[in-house]
């Protein structure tokens, strides 16, 4: 009676599991996908020692470990690479197992895939290493696991951006901090001539500006237009970054390539707080752009009047 009972149990149990399996091969996701996604580690197991092929992959070229990175399932993935799962596999995408944890910032995942040989130096179709997506999004964490490693702090994705250059955009200082205690260069360029500095000023991460600046970063060096960190701080109106780097010895009187001088683009932006912060730093109101308009003309010509009377105070002229 219990043998009967038990086998009806099981008949239920495998129709059961080929009603999902069919279900799920409708999607073209395979049932051991689906099961590393939800972190069902004993079916993930069972399937292994019946024969499943570890490397499965959906029609994205992702992989079952890729699933359970993604997810942050340490115990499926070690399953998965103890039968055989390739961690250095790449989807359509060319992205790998790390790539998907770091981009989540999972770090027990990272973690698992570290140290079961995972290549850290691996780019996908965009140039992005694992490090850059920590980056990216500053994930501290996840970066110091991957520089405990051997990830190189000065990586440069495509375009010329080091690691550095992504987490100053993000606005992580405990990021940048790690990289540059990891001796990343504060003074490199990306493709277009900026620095870290420059990206941290546009961003107005003014706590980044200030790391920055006390690590070496050179305040008037210029990109390829002629820009400065302050030249990009007054373009986006960031004010609290522009008294720091105006502090730092910030060209007040510096101009672009177009021969727009920095107190045009702050009356410009009709920014009341940088002009005063200029003009008190001694900014000339005599300057005149590449057409001979001066500061007091673009103020005129915004209909600044609080600034009109700033810049002529300060003897501004036409």
């Amino acid at each position: 009676m219990m043998h009967n009972w038990i086998q009806r149990l099981l008949v239920l149990q495998f129709l059961a599991i080929m009603l999902v399996s069919h279900a799920l091969a409708t999607e073209n996701v395979p049932f051991l996908l689906t099961a590393a996604s939800k972190g069902e580690v004993d079916t993930v197991n069972a399937m292994l020692a019946s024969g499943a092929n570890p490397n499965i992959k959906d029609e994205d070229g992702v992989t079952a470990l890729m699933y359970a990175a993604r997810k942050d399932k340490p115990e499926v993935m070690t399953a998965l690479i103890k039968s055989g799962a390739d961690v250095n596999a790449r989807d359509k995408s060319a992205w790998t197992p790390l790539m998907y944890a770091a981009k989540k910032n999972h770090a027990t995942s990272v973690k698992v895939l570290l140290e079961s040989g995972a290549d850290f130096t691996a780019r996908d179709g965009a140039g992005w290493s694992a490090l850059g997506l920590a980056t990216v999004s500053g994930y501290a964490q996840t970066v110091a696991l991957l520089m405990e490693h051997g990830a190189d702090a000065n990586t440069k994705s495509d375009d010329g951006k080091t690691v550095l250059m992504h987490a100053a955009k993000s606005g992580d200082v405990a990021t940048v901090n790690l990289l540059l205690n990891q001796k990343a260069n504060v003074l490199a360029r990306d493709g277009l001539g900026a620095t870290a500095l420059m990206i941290a000023a546009r961003q107005g991460h003014a706590p980044v500006v200030e790391l920055l600046l006390s690590r070496g970063a050179q305040v008037n060096q210029k990109d390829q237009s002629k820009w400065t960190a302050l030249t990009w701080a007054v373009k986006k109106s960031q004010l609290e970054v522009a008294k720091h780097l105006v502090a730092a010895g910030g060209d007040v009187n510096t101009s672009d390539s177009e021969g727009t001088p920095l107190m045009h683009l702050a009356v410009n932006n009709g920014d009341v707080g940088t002009v005063k912060l200029l003009l008190e730093n001694k900014a000339s109101v005599k300057a005149k752009d590449q057409y001979g308009l001066t500061a007091l003309v673009y103020a005129l010509k915004g209909q600044h009047a609080e600034i009109v009377k700033l810049i002529k105070d300060a003897g501004g002229s036409y």
